[in-house]
């Protein structure tokens, strides 16, 4: 059984797939798996649309009563650790909190599947609870041309192109269950999953494979040195590239620019020595043998 976390009070509906709740006394933001409604306000690379600002204008009237106060709710995790596991596991990029919520028996993120405000976002893997629910739902809307599914809901704006975003999404999330089934045999740390496996591997400067995400590419450039940030502000992980621009390293850089950055796969098996450095595990990379697309 899933882990959950019941009765949480909401303090703020933000748009249509990211909440503010209570937990302790401590407001915490919810970023909602699986779903990725559309813009309400100009925040990002992404463009507003009239679908994203009626779907954050929805949310704001669920999760309310009639006299317009925030309702509680139920959270679930996608996996059955215990709670205090689960709240640090499960975070993105922004530390929010990833999960499902739920207002009464009603799962919150289906719903903005089923009723077309929200693809089947599987970008970062599959819901391992309800991916068949969730795939269904998705076939729905699309048959009866529900809200983002609908040519006229977005017309003469700029909207995204799901056409191309759709299979990039869906090879991403099939590379991400590869992983899943490889996670038994213990031989691969998930940046965000294993944190603390890798940070002790850092202690004791020990080879080991990560399983992490290179879409953004090379971050900063220092003297020729390339630097990657494989992980986030609260899963610290740097790759390091010496003399990046020379004919010998220009194969690796190649390899990331041409095959995991951008629209390409994204995901990747790191090989290599982790170490400490400036207080954050990092490895260095000199040879494309350490980039692998299987499992160990």
């Amino acid at each position: 059984m899933a882990t959950r976390i019941q009765n949480l009070q909401i303090t703020q509906v933000v748009d249509g797939d990211t909440i503010k709740v209570s937990i302790d006394g401590k407001t915490e933001s919810l970023r909602l798996i699986c779903v990725d409604t559309e813009e309400s306000q100009p925040s990002s690379s992404k463009p507003v649309t009239t679908a994203g600002k009626e779907a954050s204008e929805m949310a704001k009237k669920y999760f309310a009563t009639a006299d317009g106060e925030l309702v509680k709710v139920d959270i679930e995790f996608d996996t059955d650790d215990p709670v205090e596991i689960a709240v640090e596991k499960h975070r993105d990029n922004y530390g929010r909190l990833l999960c499902y919520v739920y207002k009464g028996a009603e799962n919150y993120n289906l719903k903005l599947i089923k009723e077309g405000w929200s693809p089947y976002f599987v970008k970062y893997g599959r819901s391992r609870l309800y991916h068949r629910q969730m795939t269904e739902a998705e076939s729905v809307a699309k048959a009866y041309n529900l809200m983002i599914w609908n040519p006229s809901t977005n017309a003469k704006i700029p909207s995204r192109n799901y056409a191309n975003l759709l299979p990039w999404w869906s090879m991403r999330g099939s590379i991400v269950e590869e992983f899943r089934l490889s996670e038994p045999t213990g031989r691969a740390f998930s940046v965000r999953l294993d944190y603390p496996k890798i940070l002790s591997a850092s202690e004791t400067a020990k080879s080991i494979a990560i399983f992490c995400d290179l879409q953004a590419g090379i971050n900063k450039w220092i003297g020729g040195n390339a630097l990657i940030y494989a992980g986030s502000v609260y899963h610290k992980l740097d790759l390091w590239i010496p003399d990046a621009e020379s004919n010998t390293m220009a194969p690796l850089k190649r390899l990331i620019e041409k095959r995991y950055a951008g629209l390409g796969r994204g995901y990747v098996y790191i090989n290599g020595k982790v170490e400490q450095y400036k207080g954050k595990p990092q490895i260095i990379l000199r040879d494309i043998k350490q980039f692998s697309d299987f499992p160990p």
